[in-house]
């Protein structure tokens, strides 16, 4: 049996920069960025003592039953999920009942399945495709299978809908592969329309840039535009302010801002996040006008080419909806990522353990009828 222990953050980040497959929702940065949540570092250790897997654990108290908390596990723990899963999920379930956690949410980064761009573009030409899963799969792994299994068999529900915690991260996301390619190659690997939209803000002058944190104001700007034009809830500049920090204090320049200017006005501004081999596209704006310079193009370009130059092996573009229906106005953030190549990702999903069934319950039709 393992040991859980709390670790310091410096502890935590040092593990986590050993590990593979390592997500930015697993770093201390991410907790101190979650208004409303509390968070600590927890790891477990072998006999002799070596950390052997991480957990960034996200922790929110039910209203009017403050004693009691659900934790979230963001994509992660970071452990090797092809071990012995229960050494590492007896001591943590042992823990988080002592902490009044009625419910335990976790989201292993094991893959499921991969479709190559060439596949999903297939898939959206033909009508009688619907969504990503109705085709064949370019890779499957058994492994996630097996792991789904252990977990069930442990006391795990996959959770679907939003009537209880539900998925709380995309389970479909969509990677391009930087390792072994150059610049030239990854341009080749886009299609005709992406090739032009670069050639287009090239030639009509836009500039892109690194930005500061003063910059995050026009990033700002725009991004509220962004957001009244498709129709989300935007965050606060506060939030951003707090998201440029908390990245870069723990590890400087692991947080960029790329803002795209067209005679010194900014018109598409876009952030990534760098941890280990990954670089991932977090948040994107461009303004209303100024859009037929196609600068969103210019900055993704630029994040892509400079990721590679720091060494990254994946840029990451983050989530995408299962579905390929054309009559879904979803599909276009599809068709905007797959033009660039790569692959699209299934993650296996959240999985929830319930530690208080009468908690879990009442929080669980509290969230239906509210």
């Amino acid at each position: 049996m393992l040991e859980l222990v709390k670790l310091s953050q410096a502890e935590h980040e040092n593990y986590l920069a050993k590990s593979s497959r390592v997500s930015f929702l697993q770093t201390a940065a991410w907790g101190e960025l979650k208004t409303g949540w509390k968070f600590e570092c927890l790891g477990w250790r072998n006999n002799q003592g070596e950390t052997v897997g991480a957990a960034l654990v996200l922790y929110k108290s039910v209203p009017l039953l403050k004693k009691y908390s659900l934790a979230y596990i963001p994509e992660g723990p970071v452990i090797n999920w092809q071990s012995d899963l229960e050494s590492f999920l007896l001591p943590l379930k042992s823990f988080l009942k002592q902490k009044n956690v009625f419910l335990l949410k976790i989201g292993p980064r094991v893959v499921e399945n991969v479709w190559s761009a060439e596949n999903i573009k297939a898939g959206i030409a033909d009508s009688a495709v619907l969504k990503i899963s109705d085709l064949t799969a370019d890779q499957s792994f058994a492994q996630a299978g097996l792991i789904r299994n252990a977990l069930q068999e442990f006391g795990f529900k996959q959770e679907t809908t939003s009537a209880a915690f539900g998925d709380v991260q995309p389970r479909f996301t969509f990677e391009l592969e930087l390792s072994g390619r150059t610049d030239d190659q990854l341009l080749m690997q886009m299609n005709q329309q992406w090739r032009r939209n670069i050639k287009k803000s090239e030639s009509e002058g836009v500039k892109v840039r690194i930005g500061t944190k003063a910059d995050l104001s026009a990033f700002h700007q725009i991004y509220l535009e962004t957001a009244k034009r498709d129709g989300f809830s935007p965050r606060s500049l506060n939030y951003f302010e707090k998201y440029f920090d908390a990245f870069n204090q723990q590890q400087p320049d692991s947080l960029r801002l790329y803002v795209a200017e067209h005679q010194g006005v900014v018109v598409a501004a876009n952030l990534w996040v760098h941890i280990n081999e990954r670089v991932w596209y977090a948040y994107g704006a461009s303004s209303t006008a100024g859009r037929e310079l196609r600068p969103s193009n210019a900055v993704q370009w630029q994040m892509i080419r400079d990721a590679r130059k720091v060494g990254a092996d994946i840029y990451d573009l983050r989530g995408i909806t299962a579905t390929l229906d054309q009559l879904d106005p979803t599909v276009g953030l599809i068709n905007f990522k797959v033009g660039l190549g790569g692959r699209a990702i299934q993650w296996m999903g959240e999985f929830d353990l319930v530690l208080n069934k009468p908690i879990a319950i009442a929080y669980a039709l509290a969230r239906r009828f509210k």
